[in-house]
């Protein structure tokens, strides 16, 4: 018979009093305008997060969320994804007015826990079938700078493993133009994806032009093809209402994505790193990434990732770049050695880069 210990943690964490704390958390921390690098400014899903809080139906609707999961952020994209098909509801209205950069109106939370309780199977078939894997362009701003100090340093062509890739659309990150508030501009001008980003503080010295790359891949559990409208759709449901420019930046990051697609491999990422190391050519900088990837990890898995970066860094020096929680870090690894090149606070979508974080 089991005891008390047996108790099933990942039902812990789902009981009404953990789920409300997580929502008022993710309004709180996530939604705000400004603060940490994971404030996002997303006034519509703050008040949707403290309104599902307070509501034990909204509640039990988060708890069928896959496990594993980052709850809010699938719950909400789940409910984005009907909306986009049920184009003539009240909530359908809230979102675009907030597109536009209207406020919340007070309406807001009955529309959205109308639309639930209306569309409820087709909710729950999405919460517990699909992955968070946003896939945000923006985050560009900061990977790009990552990318060219390790050229700096190494005087190498990049051999780029992207960790978590969704569709691979930061691994196109050389297609794309970047201007900085601090005047710095970057690529040809003419790329249909331009990304934007308030500098703070003085930047690192950067190359002039973007580094060769000699070798790009990604590995995800399960790759997004945009070829795919239910998938390109299911990304666009990740964006936030209110973030009408990320929703631009994805359709034009698509465009250069059906031109110049990346290969990206279905796997697990621990298994697979080793065999996509070591076709990584000897000559080039080797560069494996990730963005919001490792919250997604089993505890098991991130020690497993981490020895698997220490394993190959006994062969040839290792460039890992991560871009997780408030933070993006910079590290060389020779024989298990760890060296910081750079760390910065940084918005969680790549609106801003605080240098000085470093």
């Amino acid at each position: 018979m089991p005891g008390p210990d047996d108790v099933d943690q990942n039902q812990l964490k789902r009981s009404d009093a953990a789920l409300a704390r997580r929502f008022e958390e993710f309004a709180e921390f996530e939604c705000a305008a400004s603060g940490s690098g994971m404030s996002v400014d997303s006034p519509t899903y703050a008040v949707l997060s403290r309104h599902i809080a307070t509501h034990a139906d909204l509640l039990a609707l988060a708890r069928e969320c896959r496990v594993g999961q980052p709850i809010p952020n699938l719950m909400f994209a789940a409910v984005k994804r009907v909306v986009q098909d049920a184009p003539a509801s009240t909530l359908a209205a809230h979102f675009e007015r907030a597109a536009e950069g209207s406020r919340p109106a007070p309406g807001l939370p009955g529309a959205f826990a109308q639309l639930c309780a209306e569309h409820r199977p087709r909710i729950l078939a999405l919460l517990e079938s699909r992955n968070v894997q946003t896939n945000e362009v923006g985050r560009c701003s900061h990977l790009m700078p990552a990318f060219g100090i390790v050229a700096r340093t190494t005087r190498q062509p990049l051999a780029l493993i992207d960790v978590g890739a969704g569709a691979g659309l930061n691994l196109l990150w050389d297609q794309y133009d970047y201007r900085y508030s601090n005047g710095s501009v970057f690529g040809t001008g003419r790329s249909p994806v331009r990304i934007v980003c308030e500098s703070r503080g003085p930047m690192p010295d950067m190359p002039a032009r973007f580094p060769e790359v000699a070798y790009r891949v990604g590995i995800d559990l399960e790759p997004i093809d945009l070829t795919d409208e239910d998938q390109y759709r299911w990304l666009q449901a990740l964006v936030w209402p209110d973030h009408a420019d990320r929703a631009a930046l994805l359709a034009n990051a698509r465009r250069v994505w059906l031109q110049h697609t990346p290969r990206v491999l279905a796997g697990d990422a621990v298994e697979s790193l080793p065999k996509l190391i070591g076709a990584a050519p000897p000559d080039a900088a080797l560069c494996v990434f990730h963005c919001h990837v490792l919250n997604q990890f089993p505890v098991s898995a991130r020690a497993a990732f981490s020895e698997a970066l220490q394993s190959a860094s006994r062969q040839r020096p290792v460039y890992y770049i991560a871009s997780e929680g408030e933070h993006l870090n910079v590290t060389r690894i020779v024989d298990g050695r760890s060296h910081a090149l750079l760390s910065v606070l940084r918005n969680a979508h790549g609106r801003w880069v605080d240098w000085l974080g470093r």
